[in-house]
């Protein structure tokens, strides 16, 4: 995970990430200022080293962009890199929200375009200051896509006429050189939500789709169409592109797979964060099409050359840990109701752990454990034969005191409900406060929590056998910022 260092706790806003050759550049807002375009740079994916900053604010009543600079874009044209952002002038005390543009022949050194704004909300379609109930401005977080000769940047506005509450979309501007925009009518206005915020279209293996965070749910959502100008519809699995805290994500391609970056904000659990805007980049999410056309969700391969060690079978504790029943490798035999752990023979920090759990007969409710102890602690995974939901609950009881402990961290969605019997591969992903976990091929919870950082790792069963085929894991090295 990254977060901007510094002395007042982890600042990370809104995030663009640009892919150039063999590297990623990612540019993010920095909280609660909104008076700097950061940039940092990744040779794998997961660690981050500091370049000089893309762009601040101007001085007092030099542009319009003298009060703050909001959401960015980058797109690559003929040699030259174009910085489309969202820039609110004192002039109006920041409540107008316009599209100002800044370019670059290096991704480094950045120019503001003398003719900024470039777009604005046109009253034909949209809300503007002399229209918008609210006294405020949605015109943000500006995101181009070419489409034939044409690029067509999505903006986050709200239609002009409607339910108050429910006129946010997905604005559109089109291009063709990136500097002069013509302002459109919306591409997708769903009539549902106040803002889509951070709109994006992208394209995988030949389909649209549209994403955007809401802040209704605080959720990443996605629609998908056939064709750029849609029409938009919800796909089948509901339409809820990443995992909760996960929010105003960004897409792109890199070394052939599609990546989804964006901040996670949970409620953090360990000292130095002082700054209730605190939020991380988590590890990118790859993103590729289900035969239905909606979009799975699964663990990034860059993980692989964290490994310190090559996958092996994990040696497991020789007795059961919540009943010190003896152990015969990866097996749980629920000889009578209620629940047993199957731990792993020694305790781990950052590692990977993978393989596949079959529930036997009888068996109702298992999962997966992370830095467990013989006290019943730890971070449990908790799956339910006969659901499609993953729940994530830590497990720890306070220092000071004998008492209850257990806070319910974070829920997901799988793909399909669990049967018994029928092999469901996993794999467990932790590094240092990140905790990953996909079900099936698909990542279902992906999270932060630093109260404990080692312990045993392993399997649960409740009222039933459970059994882990191909057992493997690895320790893994922290991603080190630069």
């Amino acid at each position: 995970m990254y977060a901007p260092r510094g002395g007042i706790g982890p600042e990370v806003g809104d995030v663009e990430v640009f892919p150039q050759g063999e590297q990623l550049h990612l540019f993010h807002l920095t909280l609660p200022n909104h008076d700097v375009v950061h940039h940092v740079v990744s040779d794998d994916g997961l660690a981050w080293r500091p370049l000089p900053a893309a762009l601040r604010t101007s001085d007092p009543g030099t542009g319009p962009d003298d009060d703050m600079i909001w959401t960015m874009s980058v797109t690559e044209h003929e040699g030259t890199y174009y910085m489309l952002y969202t820039a609110l002038a004192m002039a109006e005390d920041g409540r107008v929200q316009r599209t100002a543009l800044a370019t670059s022949p290096d991704l480094i050194h950045w120019t503001k375009h003398p003719a900024n704004p470039v777009a604005e909300a046109d009253p034909r379609w949209y809300e503007t200051l002399e229209s918008a109930p609210s006294g405020r401005v949605s015109w943000r977080d500006p995101k181009p896509i070419l489409v034939g000769d044409t690029y067509y940047a999505t903006v986050d506005g709200r239609e002009k006429e409607g339910p108050l509450q429910r006129r946010g979309c997905a604005a559109l501007i089109a291009s063709k050189d990136l500097v002069s925009w013509e302002v459109r009518p919306p591409l997708f206005a769903p009539r549902r939500y106040w803002d889509l915020e951070c709109p994006q279209v992208f394209v995988v293996d030949g389909r649209y789709y549209l994403t955007a965070a809401i802040m209704e749910d605080r959720l990443q959502h996605y629609w998908m169409a056939e064709r750029f100008e849609g029409p938009y519809v919800v796909p089948s699995d509901g339409g809820i592109l990443a995992p909760s805290g996960h929010y105003a994500g960004r897409v792109c391609r890199w070394k052939g797979i599609d990546l989804f970056f964006c901040w996670h904000k949970a409620e953090y659990d360990w000292p130095g964060i002082r700054n209730s805007y605190g939020k991380f980049v988590p590890a990118p999410l790859v993103l590729d099409r289900r035969p239905d056309g909606s979009l799975r969700r699964s663990s990034f391969p860059g993980w692989a050359t964290h490994r310190t060690a090559p996958l092996a079978a994990p040696a497991v504790r020789p007795s059961s840990l919540f009943r010190g029943r003896p152990t015969d490798g990866w097996r749980l035999a629920g000889e009578s109701p209620g629940t047993d752990v199957l731990a792993s023979a020694d305790e781990a920090d950052d590692f990977c752990f993978e393989g596949r759990l079959v529930f036997g007969p009888g068996a109702q409710q298992g999962g997966l454990g992370v830095r467990m102890d013989e006290r019943g602690g730890g971070y449990f995974v908790e799956l339910s034969l006969g659901s499609a939901e993953a729940v994530l609950g830590k497990w720890l009881m306070p220092p000071d005191r004998v008492a209850h402990g257990y806070r319910e961290l974070q829920r997901g969605r799988l793909h399909r409900s669990l049967a018994p019997g029928q092999p469901v591969p996993f794999k467990l992903t932790v590094a240092d406060a990140y905790v990953e976990v996909e079900i099936d091929g698909e990542v279902v919870l992906a999270t932060l929590s630093k109260e404990r950082v080692g312990g045993r790792f392993g399997v649960w069963a409740e009222s039933g056998p459970l059994a882990v085929e191909e057992p493997r894991w690895a320790p893994l090295r922290m991603p080190r910022h630069g």
